[in-house]
């Protein structure tokens, strides 16, 4: 893979998505949260010299996105009854676990292609139909534009990078779309799924991407979520202030401890120079006081009833 070749700040138009994932010459958010707890620099730096191979649940993610943006990779679409077959000719229980299917899965990866099975297709093709007949998130599909790579250096001399899903206008106001396949678009349970997955911190780190720019003063960022079974139920959730004041006070602790570990060639572990002394979690605390309390209670209780016998 080679870095990205572009100027150091600016919004950029058709950078390969593997150029863009290449380059190691910028943070992106999420670069910023492996530098943070739960992980560390450390975990940071292997992903950077050791790049993640690609994996199914991935490449579905990918082709949604294609679907719904209208750009995307490459895709070779895998029919089950060509390369899923067994000896005889009948489409396996399992077409990809045949040698067909896996040769044609190389074949495809090896020419920079990103191989989905037929089934994958048409089901992809029917949750890009159910956004765009979404009353919310149809219309910010409508006109804008794809996948643009932003670049910005901070006043410490590092390099940011982001890539916007989907930039369009509302009411003459800047919108950066994100859209995310998940399990579940229940805004209920979106509310801890997208603080572990530190969502909050992406929506900080492109609205001030966007505004560093020079693009937008005040941009908009919105979450378009969309499960992944039928009915492909769609959401379209925004986070408040409080959540990006927390994601830009996350960032700059990221790209500070960036700018250090890069400056001085040092990525510590969690814990790299003290014995970690380890305590009991508040909760099991909690339960052991508790049943402390209730014993003594009953033992209080039983010797109160021999008195009284």
């Amino acid at each position: 893979m080679t870095a990205v070749q572009a100027e150091p700040d600016g919004v950029f138009a058709g950078v390969a998505e593997e150029a863009y994932h290449a380059d190691r010459s910028s943070l992106s958010v999420s670069g910023a949260k492996l530098l943070l707890p739960p992980s560390c620099p450390a975990k940071f730096r292997w992903s950077q010299d050791h790049p993640q191979k690609p994996k199914r649940v991935y490449d579905f993610g990918h082709l949604a996105h294609l679907m719904v943006l209208g750009e995307g990779g490459e895709f070779v679409i895998l029919d089950p009854a060509i390369v899923g077959v067994k000896k005889d000719g009948t489409v396996a229980d399992s077409p990809r676990s045949t040698a067909g299917w896996k040769k044609a899965e190389a074949e495809a990866r090896a020419a920079g292609a990103t191989p989905v099975g037929l089934p994958e297709w048409e089901l992809a093709e029917q949750m890009a139909e159910q956004v765009r007949n979404h009353a919310e998130a149809g219309p910010l599909f409508e006109r804008g534009h794809a996948e643009r790579s932003m670049y910005w250096t901070d006043g410490d001399g590092v390099r940011l990078r982001g890539r916007t899903d989907w930039l369009t206008t509302v009411d003459d106001q800047l919108v950066c779309v994100d859209y995310k396949t998940s399990v579940t678009a229940n805004p209920d349970a979106l509310v801890r799924k997208f603080w572990q997955l530190g969502y909050f911190m992406q929506a900080a780190w492109y609205r001030d991407l966007l505004i560093a720019l020079g693009l937008s003063d005040n941009p908009d960022f919105l979450f378009v979520v969309q499960e992944k079974e039928p009915p492909f139920e769609v959401v379209v959730v925004r986070y408040d202030d409080d959540a990006i004041a927390e994601g830009r006070r996350l960032n700059r602790q990221a790209i500070d401890t960036y700018r250090r570990c890069r400056d001085s060639g040092v990525w510590p572990g969690y814990a790299p120079d003290t014995t970690v002394t380890l305590s009991l979690p508040g909760w099991a605390l909690r339960e052991a006081q508790d049943f402390a309390d209730q014993a003594e209670a009953e033992s209080l209780i039983n010797e109160l009833e021999g008195i009284y016998q």
